[in-house]
């Protein structure tokens, strides 16, 4: 008995010893990111494919953004165009539904319901998606090539067999300009459409080839049948393709797309797809993505850790997407036909606003090739356009986000060596693009800061235009260009202008210098891009060192950046964006991804450690709601990947990655010239932090690794232990690249708004630097050391220009600080009485980015309410109102108004704007201050609604209140 239960456990053993890892692709879950507001989808492409062959679940809301959210137990159809993990919606290009149901034709078309499913009866994987309408009895399976969709709908005996190809499918903002479809041949569709959406004038053609002739087919516009070759007269337009009975076989259709031509479009499926083999497909897919999956092998981690980490990988090469032919052919910005030389691929869809941070830096260790063709079709667009891209997607460029960060990603290849581009002309459009930026970049250039009051996300803007003008002097002075060198240097160090000593955050300056008031950290600001004050309070990756002296060094930085992490909202209600929240840092979007990474710039590496560990644990799960906000085209991946190695680039184009707690024991990375670099790590599920790092056997002591030591290839060790090792890292040679070097006087301020002073004003002034002297001038001049040294509040009686410096021994002297004091001159009233009670109203319907556009609207309605309100509108999305009428102001004095609203608003007093909210998607507060003498006074209101959510409130804060309160009715009165 004893030798049999040995006998026994021994096989036991051997069958678990025998048992061979699984590969890459079996822990990929393409669910994960499909629930939240992760905005992924799950059905079937290549790596970086022009096709998205997917399910859709829903087509309005913010929450349709990919077409498929996992809390939906219907689907539409499945369309062969989407985006991943995307904020906006566009795209959902050809809507295939399968159905066994009797159609009935209707005024508006064929009428088709939304198919029933259950998640246990989904599979998906790379390269493939399935789902089992059993109420419908239809199976229906998804794979996809390059260029082409492949469908199998297998159809249960006896049952219709009917396919509608539903053209005028859409997702939220998108409008159908035209529509072509075809029957042309026995088993063919072929067809085009173009739209107007997120990116204007987005085209696809496409061919579709079924492996079962049709019985039948209907091409319907507008609820009737067209006769044979007739074109249709709208733009609701589908083709009802019906097959007979089924006998329990399977339809397969393969739909080849093109953003060129029905011509490239049919050369596109006869070049991927020979035949009808679904499984044939599949598999291809399939191989493609276990040779994409291979380049990073992880090892030593938990089934939950790698299934974050290989669907991470997964999502991470699903973006950008080729939209050049197999012929080499591409629809240019300008809507030219371009031509690529063999071998060269041209790609769109560049979240880039999101993916420089991460994903670009990611490519640079494994894909070279890739790089360059991206940064070619980055030139190329230039080109056609005259500008860098910003967020294209298909031939055309959304505008979407800010920044110039093609420079990032241009400047960071560069500075590692990666140059199969012309780099002069490059480098010129570069220079040209950080110019013309149409938000802000001409304040920005000319005062060093961007008016809040006069455009929105000025903080943000500024922010990160001075970061991309640091890119552009990186590459300037390896070029020995030492002019742009020395002026994008200077430009890079703008975000000094908009730092306010007294509360420590960047906060919106208007146009006279003095603080957006009042001023709460805590709640999204028009001065920010989906962010509050405190999620863009660290954003100065090219100069930490500099950030920390704005702060009073390293003490007072390291005390607030500690407080990021556990200081609770006091705001009720935030921004759909701000998600992902461990106290006030924001992993779910992209402005705090490098924050836990700064505690290696104060010698505190240990806490970056024990914080990398916990986002990586706390943000990601192997679940639908598993990703803590959009995936935004593979940068949430990204970040997890890098982090869980052990590496981060907080500063791309600096070469350095700054260092972590690698996740796993083992990481083999394939690097992009052909070597190998293997990372190791001693059992890190239990070890957090960081006690020796070696490269090759050779010590690493500073916090960072270079990017040139990565690519050499080898063995990068980490020696990990469960108790810090407060030792290492810890003096300033260890820290990674700034600009700024050694110690410099923080910017002076001054706690006073000294805009609209009454009588007088005391104006006090100090700085964060402990011990600083303060010299100021009242003429306008620069300040010196021997200019007045400030001891005391100065008072003022006129307007006056203040500028004030201020000085320590061994230190940089600061910026200089640059104040308007105002006195107010009162506006006097312009109607000696009024005639009634209540407020004016114009209300229109349209598609509106600005409130410039309202009145280029049709006007449906017009009329008198109690006061502005937006209630009484016929639609939920696109509208408008224009609200007019006197206000009376029960006193001299200065007041402050305010608008909340989703989109936009602008308020007009006197015809003079005094609150500029135009274009904030999401409910954003902005202010403005007024003089004005007891009286009626006239005033505009202008609102409009894009989508997603509406909101208009207004406001005053009278003289002597210190809160806003709503204008009283009875203070409003028709004109």
């Amino acid at each position: 008995m004893k030798k049999l239960i040995v006998s026994i456990f021994s096989t036991l053993l051997l069958v678990g010893c025998s048992s061979s890892p699984k590969s890459p692709i079996e822990y990929v879950d393409p669910f994960i990111g499909t629930g939240f507001h992760g905005h992924t989808y799950p059905g079937a492409t290549v790596p970086y494919g022009a096709v998205q062959l997917s399910p859709d679940t829903r087509n309005e809301g913010w929450d349709a953004s990919s077409g498929y959210h996992y809390s939906d137990s219907t689907i539409l159809g499945f369309s062969h165009t989407h985006l991943s993990g995307t904020g906006c919606s566009d795209l959902a290009d050809i809507l295939f539904h399968p159905t066994t149901q009797e159609l009935k034709l209707k005024p508006e078309g064929y009428i088709f319901d939304p198919l029933p499913f259950s998640h246990k009866d989904e599979k998906a994987s790379p390269g493939y998606y399935s789902v089992d309408f059993k109420n419908e009895g239809i199976k229906a399976e998804l794979t996809a090539t390059t260029y082409t969709g492949v469908h199998r709908y297998t159809f249960a005996k006896d049952k219709s067999m009917s396919i509608i190809v539903d053209m005028a499918h859409l997702i939220t903002e998108e409008v159908i300009d035209s529509v072509i479809i075809k029957k042309t041949a026995p088993n063919e569709l072929t067809g085009m459409r173009r739209t107007q959406g997120w990116v204007p004038n987005q085209y696809v053609f496409f061919v579709a080839q079924f492996s079962k002739d049709f019985e039948s087919v209907d091409i319907v516009n507008d609820g009737v049948i067209l006769a044979a070759n007739a074109d249709p007269k709208t733009n609701n337009v589908q083709a009802v393709l019906r097959f007979g009975t089924s006998k329990g076989e399977s339809i397969v259709a393969k739909v080849g797309i093109s953003v060129v031509s029905l011509e490239n479009a049919r050369e596109n499926l006869m070049n991927d797809v020979k035949d009808f083999d679904f499984d044939n497909v599949h598999q291809q897919a399939r191989t493609l993505w276990e040779e994409a999956l291979s380049d990073i092998i992880v090892e030593g981690g938990s089934e939950h850790d790698l299934k974050n980490f290989y669907t991470a990988q997964y999502h991470a090469k699903i973006v950008p997407n080729i939209v050049s032919d197999v012929n080499g052919q591409y629809r240019r910005h300008d809507m030219t036909i371009g031509q690529l030389d063999k071998g060269k691929k041209h790609y769109s869809t560049f979240s880039i606003w999101d993916t420089f941070r991460a994903w670009n830096p990611l490519v640079t260790l494994t894909d070279n090739r890739l790089v360059s063709d991206m940064i070619t079709s980055y030139l190329d667009m230039y080109d056609a356009s005259g500008e860098l891209p910003i967020w294209p997607l298909s031939a055309g460029e959304t505008g979407t986000m800010i920044g110039y960060h093609s420079a990032s990603v241009i400047a960071d290849a560069y500075m590692k060596g990666i140059r199969e581009f012309d780099v002069e002309k490059v480098f010129e459009s570069m220079k040209v693009s950080s110019n013309i930026n149409k938000k802000g970049s001409d304040y920005y250039v000319k005062y060093g800061f961007i008016p809040s009051n006069i455009k929105k996300e000025s903080v943000s803007c500024l922010l990160e235009y001075a970061y991309d003008d640091w890119a552009i002097s990186q590459m300037a002075k390896d070029l020995g260009h030492e002019d742009d060198y020395k002026e994008y240097s200077e430009r890079a160090l703008s975000y000094i202008n908009v730092f306010d000593g007294h509360t420590k955050f960047f906060r919106g300056k208007r146009m006279d210098g003095n603080w957006d008031a009042p001023f709460n950290p805590f709640e999204p600001g028009r001065a920010y891009t989906e962010a509050t004050a405190w999620q863009y309070r660290f954003f100065v990756p090219h100069d930490v060192n500099g950030l920390i002296q704005l702060f009073g060094g390293e003490e007072s930085f390291t005390a607030q950046l500690d407080s990021l992490f556990v200081v609770e909202s006091k705001v009720e209600g935030t921004m759909v964006d701000i998600t992902g929240l461990i106290g006030q840092y924001a992993h779910g979007n992209e402005p705090s991804h490098h924050m836990a990474y700064l505690y290696n710039y104060v010698g505190q590496p240990w806490k970056t450690q024990e914080m990398t560990r916990r986002i990586l644990t706390e943000m990601y799960q192997p679940t639908p709601e598993g990703i803590s906000g959009n995936e935004d085209c593979g940068q949430m991946s990204a970040w997890y990947i890098l982090s869980s190695l052990g590496i981060y680039s907080v500063c791309p184009g600096s070469n350095e990655l700054v260092l972590t707690t690698p996740l796993f024991e083992k990481a083999t990375i394939k690097l992009a010239n052909g070597k190998t670099l293997v990372i190791k790590a001693n059992d890190p599920q239990k070890n957090i932090y960081i006690d020796k790092v070696t490269l090759n056997g050779k010590a690493i002591d500073k916090n960072f690794v270079t990017y040139q030591q990565l690519l050499e290839g080898g063995e990068l060790d980490f020696t990990l232990t469960n108790v810090p090792n407060k030792e290492r890292g810890i003096g300033g040679d260890a820290y990674p690249y700034s600009l700024t070097k050694g110690l410099v006087v923080s910017i002076p301020f001054t706690t006073k708004d000294l805009d609209l002073f009454l009588d007088e004003i005391d104006v006090d002034l100090a700085s964060a630097t402990q011990g600083a002297k303060i010299y100021y001038t009242l003429d306008g001049t620069e300040p010196t050391e021997v200019s007045a040294l400030y001891t005391s509040p100065v008072k003022l009686t006129v307007s006056t220009l203040i500028k004030a410096k201020a000085f320590k021994e061994n230190y940089t002297p600061s910026r200089t600080f640059t104040i308007n004091a105002t006195k107010a001159v009162l506006a006097n009233p312009k109607i000696a009485q009024a005639k009634m009670n209540g407020t004016n109203f114009r209300y229109y319907e349209g598609l509106y980015k600005i409130v410039g556009d309202i009145e280029k609207s049709p006007l449906k309605e017009s009329g008198i309410m109690s006061e502005p309100s937006i209630k009484g509108a016929k639609q939920a999305d696109h509208f408008a109102y224009i609200f007019s009428g006197l206000i009376s102001i029960p006193e001299d004095g200065v007041y402050e108004f305010m608008t909340r609203s989703d989109d936009g608003s602008v308020l007009y007093i006197n015809d003079l704007k005094v609150v500029d909210n135009d274009g904030s998607h999401g409910a954003i507060v902005a202010t403005g201050r007024i003089a004005l003498k007891k009286g009626f006074h006239p005033y505009r209101l202008l609102y409009f609604e894009d989508y997603e959510g509406e909101e208009l409130s207004w406001g005053w804060r009278v003289p002597g209140s210190d809160k806003f309160v709503p204008i009283p009715v009875l203070n409003l009165f028709t004109n």
